[in-house]
């Protein structure tokens, strides 16, 4: 290629595909506030929110914009972005515990943005299944358990998608370790004590 003046560059250039773009994001933000009509969340300043205050005054003006929110419409097309996957051989004992944990760290996450949330809880035979709006709130899950619980957890993200699998293995319980036998005395050196007489 030439740099010379009146010559032009042949090379053409793709457009890159963001990976990280959710399927599900607002792409034209509403002029004014708007409110979702399922879980009542407040869309103002690019941003959603959860206002108690605002909220009914928003849902009850006409002039108010209702749509529903990106975390709303994922749990009706059933569209998790975040998938954890607890297997433990004591989990139906834990498992009330872990319920409670699941819903600490979800209301820790919906504070700070109301898009985070846990679509559902499924029960299988041995296993128990989360299934998130986000990926980053099925990390804090595989954290949050082996905070509390130990155990190992495995993170798996998709290629091309926010999606990530988390697996997490309970910490299996094992048998006490015998006690180590105590060391024999040592006999006193008896060459040491006749040095000295």
């Amino acid at each position: 290629m030439s740099t010379k003046p009146g010559k032009r560059y042949d090379t053409s250039y793709k457009k890159k595909e963001h990976s990280k773009q959710d399927p599900y994001a607002m792409l034209k933000a509403p002029k004014g506030p708007a409110i979702c009509r399922k879980c009542l969340a407040v869309y103002a300043d690019k941003r959603w929110h959860f206002d108690k205050v605002q909220a009914p005054k928003l849902a009850a003006s006409p002039r108010t914009k209702k749509l529903v929110c990106p975390a709303c419409q994922k749990i009706k097309d059933d569209y998790p972005e975040g998938l954890v996957t607890l297997t433990w051989s004591d989990l139906r004992e834990h498992e009330p515990e872990i319920r409670g944990l699941i819903a600490n760290v979800e209301a820790r996450a919906v504070s700070v943005n109301p898009l985070d949330r846990v679509m559902k809880i499924v029960r299988r035979k041995n296993d128990l299944e989360i299934q998130t709006t986000n990926d980053r709130l099925a990390q804090r899950i595989g954290r949050a358990l082996v905070r509390s619980y130990k155990g190992k957890a495995a993170y798996h993200w998709a290629h091309r998608d926010m999606m990530v699998r988390v697996t997490w293995e309970g910490p299996e319980s094992q048998p006490e370790p015998k006690p180590k036998p105590k060391p024999k005395p040592k006999p006193k050196n008896r060459q040491r004590a006749r040095s000295k007489a």
